[in-house]
Formats: structure tokens, sequence, C-alpha cells
């Protein structure tokens, strides 16, 4: 039953996640890939999609309701300010590194709008990203499920160990913890 339902809402998920956050979804993504439960190149290109989408209607938002937009939100006005220096630098680069820009992921796109950034030149460029930025992260997700089984494995021989000692924790700072309400 799980498997079916990530199967079937899994890509879709990607899709609209990417719109969202980006990061979490994808390295999930890359676990269920590698556990086989979603198709790789269906997953890639729905997240790649999914993230293009979402930054160019943050472009686009720019592009009408920039000035508006700043004027609201007093902390996206201080970001801008970064915002446009980041563009004045890098101008291109700026478009392709959009998904990488934690903490600027949405501030970035409206301030290119705003600053009217050729609208094929911010699709190709944050296309291009896009597609790297998806790619990192699946396979992230991906080898860290490989590496989680790994790990597994080697827990399953020592796991009586471990839940002896996680116990005799648990029961010292029961303990300590009752002796300093005590005193």
């Amino acid at each position: 039953m799980p498997e079916s339902w990530i199967q079937t809402v899994g890509p879709l998920a990607v899709f609209f996640g990417m719109m969202i956050e980006g990061e979490v979804f994808l390295l999930l993504a890359g676990y269920a890939i590698y556990r086989g439960y979603l198709d790789p190149t269906l997953t890639y290109m729905l997240g790649a999609a999914g993230g293009v989408t979402s930054d160019t209607l943050y472009f686009t938002l720019g592009w009408f309701q920039g000035p508006r937009i700043f004027r609201r939100y007093p902390k996206l006005r201080r970001l801008r300010g970064r915002a446009i220096l980041l563009l004045r630098r890098w101008g291109r680069l700026a478009a392709f590194f959009t998904r990488f820009a934690f903490g600027f992921r949405v501030v970035l796109p409206v301030t290119m709008g705003t600053a009217r950034f050729r609208p094929p030149v911010f699709i190709a460029f944050d296309t291009l990203g896009s597609l790297a930025f998806t790619a990192v992260y699946l396979s992230l997700g991906y080898v860290f499920g490989a590496t989680a089984r790994v790990w597994v494995e080697r827990a399953v021989g020592v796991q009586r160990w471990a839940l002896l000692a996680l116990v005799v924790v648990a029961v010292l700072v029961w303990a300590m913890r009752r002796r300093q309400v005590r005193s």
C-alpha cells in the first residue's frame, strides 16, 4: 500500500514541494528512488520543472508588482539590497544560482523581475540552475539511502548492545534529574 501511494503521489509531491521548499522533498525523493519507489527520470524532470515554475512565478510577480511588494514587506526590502548587489556582480550566474541561494530563493527572482532582467535570459539560466539543483539533491538522497542501508545492516549485529547502552544512559539521566529536583 505505501509503495503504490508513493509511486502515484511522489512525483507530483516533488513538483509542488520544489515550489515550497525543495531540498527536503528532493532528499526524500532520492531516497525513494534508491528504494525503487519512484522513477528517476520522471522525478528528476518534475523536480526541475517545479523549481523553474516557482522561480518564474516569483520573477513574474516582481516584474508586475515588485515595487509594491518591497514597500509592503520591510524584511524583503532589506534582502533586496543584497540581492541587487548579487545581481550586479554575478548577472546571469545569479539566475543560475537562484535555487541554491538559501534565504534569497524568493527575493532574488522577485528582484530580477523588478529590475527588468530579460525574461528569456532569466528562464534559460534558471532552468539550468534548477536542473543542477535537482540533480544534486536527488543524488544526495540516493546516496543517503545506500549509506543508511549499510549502517542498518551493521547495526543489526550490535543492536542489543546499543539498546542496552541506551537504556543505561536513560536511567542515568533520569537519576541525575531526579537528584537535581530533590536538591
